[in-house]
């Protein structure tokens, strides 16, 4: 019965992440196999509701980290006005403990130092899209909001989105 659950948890997983990861304006996490495409808010609160009807508890992570940190080409980061974000992944308990579980990076983006998760075993920590300066631990009750929060997400950086956006296309290639 658990192998299943585990299975069921990596297929959900593995749908999710290779969803092309793009900014855009953001629709929430019910549009996301539709656009086929999306960011860490959208795929993420899409795995917490899946997971929940699975019965698996999930927390929400909201990560801060520094964009300069990241592989992203230094000309990209510089079109952004602030560095520090802040990030989308959860925390899921599949059997008797919790990990961390981010499908951000799809598996077409290899090519980059992106931390892309391939062959994840369903039980164990994926490693987390961004190098986390905080991390903040929300419960599963928070979805409403945080699902407001992202939709609420305006597209400040326009330039840098759009230069992000074009990157990871030429790397899927």
């Amino acid at each position: 019965m658990k192998n299943s659950k585990i299975n069921k948890i990596i297929d959900l997983y593995k749908k999710i992440q290779n969803i092309p990861y793009c900014f855009s304006l953001p629709k929430g996490p019910e549009y996301l196999i539709k656009k086929k495409k999306g960011v860490c808010s959208e795929k993420h609160l899409f795995l917490a509701k899946k997971f929940k009807k699975l019965g698996i508890p999930v927390k929400f992570l909201l990560v801060k980290f520094d964009w300069r940190k990241s592989p992203v080409p230094k000309e990209i980061i510089n079109k952004r006005r602030k560095f520090f974000d802040w990030h989308l992944a959860l925390k899921i308990k599949p059997e008797n403990k919790w990990i961390y579980l981010d499908a951000t990076w799809d598996s077409k983006l290899k090519k980059t130092k992106l931390p892309v998760v391939e062959n994840w075993d369903g039980k164990s920590d994926t490693e987390l899209a961004v190098k986390a300066i905080n991390i903040i631990e929300f419960p599963f009750s928070m979805y409403g909001f945080l699902k407001t929060l992202s939709k609420k997400r305006k597209n400040k950086e326009i330039e840098f989105q759009k230069a992000f956006n074009k990157w990871l296309e030429e790397k899927r290639v």
